[in-house]
């Protein structure tokens, strides 16, 4: 495998996702201020370009797997950015969205494992951190919301703990969505959490580059 962060050698593919990426982020960040006026549905789909992007990448290098892990990608983006109001239903398919992906991406990992699977050591930092947080907001999370948001993480730490047998940019790609979504817990559950779409957003996209440079460059 080749750790070059060009996805596929390709200065014009790593190109277009950052692009997607910039306005992904800026769209959030701005979409109570001067793009407040901007339609749900098409601010929905400039957050989920950059996984749609990966996704059909994949599939055209021939990684159908990996291609429906990054489209079940888009497809959570989508239904996290309608609003409660709109669709009550909608956060529920975003986090089954986001676990489904989360087995494709785990199962691709299991199919790319290093010998010796040096990288697993690293997988209890993250698990101990991720513990720890959980812990500080659980008290916080009411109602049938706190057994949704208990298993996902499960879920996405497991993910972690099987991304760490794979390769560096593979585990590095899910820490960084760890991480991302375990600042989501904080600023959703907790107030005065300095955490934005920046921090939560852009790491999670960044994740998505890794993953994918962990799996097509291959």
């Amino acid at each position: 495998m080749r750790f070059n962060f060009l996805l596929r050698d390709s200065f014009g593919w790593t190109l277009v996702f950052f692009v997607l990426v910039a306005l992904a982020v800026f769209t959030q960040l701005t979409k109570t201020t001067s793009l407040k006026g901007l339609p749900v549905w098409l601010r929905a789909l400039i957050k989920a370009a950059p996984a749609l992007f990966l996704s059909g990448l994949s599939w055209y290098l021939g990684q159908p797997l990996v291609a429906l892990g990054f489209l079940l990608c888009g497809f959570g983006d989508i239904l996290l950015d309608i609003p409660e109001e709109k669709a009550s239903w909608a956060f529920e398919a975003g986090a089954i969205s986001f676990a489904a992906a989360l087995a494709c991406f785990s199962i691709a990992s299991y199919q790319n494992q290093l010998p010796g699977r040096p990288l697993w050591p690293l997988s209890l930092t993250n698990i101990v951190i991720a513990l720890f947080i959980l812990r500080w907001v659980l008290p916080y999370i009411r109602g049938s919301r706190r057994i949704l948001e208990v298993s996902y993480f499960g879920i996405l730490i497991a993910s972690n703990v099987i991304a760490s047998t794979s390769t560096v940019p593979v585990f590095l790609g899910s820490s960084l969505w760890l991480m991302s979504d375990l600042s989501i817990g904080l600023s959703t559950n907790i107030s005065n959490t300095p955490a934005n779409s920046l921090d939560t957003l852009g790491l999670y996209d960044l994740g998505l580059y890794f993953l994918a440079i962990g799996f097509l460059n291959l």
